[in-house]
């Protein structure tokens, strides 16, 4: 499965250090901030419920229909919307208001704006036109609350009447991955506000659902499920993806991952994975392309986009990385564009797993254009034919691969604590994992070999770069084992 191939240049480098996508910190702002805050198993509506408790002890009157009456909203303050996707498409949200709107004003770029407000006229001479606000905040869905956030509102909807009744509704919350809150006054949620078809607008372009503390509506405002329980037979939900397929299909938060076997991808996750991993790596070659003076880019990373969306893997890409899709040629930030462009070394292990394409010798850089074309790249007949059928190596030339990898990634991280020869033969026959085959390894003096030379003795940035492409293959590889649901935060230990 590993054998030479040409040497190439590539003008991206980094420093011997791991990398990881930073967690954004959750912010208290509370303008931008969606406006129900999840905790498990908490049940906080608010002044909602005050009035309701205070209506049937004055009353008496029976209180499930009064929860479950729409109507009750005309005395109250209206209740909070926010909006829930398993899409990360904030650039479509701006999009689809412009298309149907005149005036709408974003605050930030449109991939990453942090308030929207559209003016929208409802018809009639003497009618005012009224304001549709929105608030976006990335580190709200991209920070490490988020599955905590989810989970409560798990178990907030699934206490309500018949909800165990609905066995995708779990399914359904457990894929949200991107959240919009509308902090707009007087918006009452069941009235025939142009605003809130504005609203399902934007959910059908996400393909999510509008929220409320009483209910949940599909992208047409039918009812999924409310409080007392009723489900209109007439509504549709959002796409789902398979369970074992999801990278956060069975995550939980409570959930020690640690107490399990590793449980490898199915070979169908892999190659969504390989059209992912192959779509951000693609997106950072356009912008090195953009760096060296090549036109006429404009266009591509939304052909990269709707390639994806075509394809039906948009629920594959990690917040960080539809981050990196979406931004404008010469967008990205330097940190992003160095982890992107390094991804295609990942996606070479899942190229090489999959029979598409040989994996070049240790020290050796993939070459992008061959790689992107043995997957396919921005070809939908293609990839579709990958997703319906993957060919994915036997467990034993997998396995192979792991121990070749992690043997390289230990010498290199080891060389760069320890700068000093080693007998890299003898520890090939008896070392701490046990022992590796040095078939795909050259070896110089006893040690392993850096082009033409022993480690030792090799330049620093050679022995830089092959310890990046040694933890690209290793996290790859690890991530076909099973070690983690969410590829980035695979464990790349040695």
């Amino acid at each position: 499965m590993v054998h030479s191939a040409p040497a190439t240049m590539c003008s991206v480098s980094r420093q011997n250090t791991d990398r990881c996508h930073s967690r954004h910190a959750q912010s208290d702002a509370a303008d931008t901030a969606p406006s129900m805050n999840f905790e498990p198993r908490t049940r906080s509506n608010g002044r909602r419920f005050l009035w309701i408790r205070v209506y049937h002890r004055v009353w008496r009157a029976p209180l499930r229909p009064l929860v479950a009456n729409p109507h009750w909203n005309r005395i109250m303050d209206y209740e909070p919307i926010n909006i829930y996707s398993h899409r990360i498409a904030p650039a479509a949200v701006v999009e689809v208001l412009k298309r149907h709107y005149s005036d709408v004003s974003v605050t930030g770029p449109d991939d990453a704006w942090t308030k929207l407000t559209a003016v929208i006229h409802p018809g009639g001479f003497f009618r005012r036109p009224k304001l549709l606000h929105l608030t976006h905040k990335e580190e709200y869905y991209d920070g490490d609350d988020w599955p905590r956030q989810r989970m409560g509102l798990q178990n907030f909807v699934c206490s309500w009447t018949n909800a165990n009744e609905q066995p995708n509704l779990p399914r359904l919350i457990r894929s949200f991955r991107f959240c919009l809150a509308v902090p707009t006054a007087g918006l009452d949620p069941y009235s025939k506000d142009p605003r809130i078809e504005a609203l399902l607008q934007i959910c059908r372009e996400l393909d999510g659902i509008l929220f409320t503390p009483t209910c949940l509506r599909d992208s047409s405002g039918r009812t999924l499920i409310d409080t007392s329980g009723h489900v209109d037979d007439q509504a549709s939900l959002p796409r789902l993806p398979p369970i074992e397929d999801h990278p956060d299909a069975e995550a939980d938060f409570e959930h020690d991952e640690d107490d399990d076997e590793p449980e490898p991808p199915t070979p169908e996750r892999v190659a969504r994975r390989l059209l992912a991993l192959t779509a951000v790596a693609a997106r950072a070659t356009v912008e090195l392309d953009h760096s060296q003076g090549i036109e006429d880019l404009e266009d591509i990373p939304a052909r990269i986009a709707e390639w994806v969306n075509e394809l039906g893997i948009s629920d594959e890409l990690e917040p960080q990385e539809w981050k990196v899709i979406q931004r404008p040629v010469g967008g990205l930030e330097q940190s992003d564009f160095i982890n992107a462009m390094w991804r295609v070394e990942g996606a070479a292990v899942l190229a090489c797993a999959l029979k598409l394409h040989d994996l070049p010798a240790y020290d050796e850089l993939i070459v992008p254009p061959e790689l992107y074309d043995s997957v396919g790249l921005l070809s939908v007949e293609q990839g579709a034919e990958l997703l319906a059928h993957p060919d994915l190596c036997d467990e034993d030339e997998l396995q192979g691969l792991q121990e070749h990898l992690l043997a390289l990634h230990w010498r290199v991280r080891d060389f760069s604590l320890r700068p000093e020869p080693m007998d890299f033969v003898a520890f090939s026959r008896d070392c701490w994992f046990g022992s590796f085959d040095l078939t795909n390894f050259r070896v110089l003096n006893g040690d392993l070999a850096i082009g033409d030379v022993p480690i030792a003795e090799a330049e620093p940035e050679d022995v830089s770069r092959v310890n990046s492409i040694a933890m690209e293959r290793h996290l790859a590889i690890n991530w076909l084992h099973g070690y983690s649901r969410i590829y980035s935060e695979t464990d790349t230990s040695t």
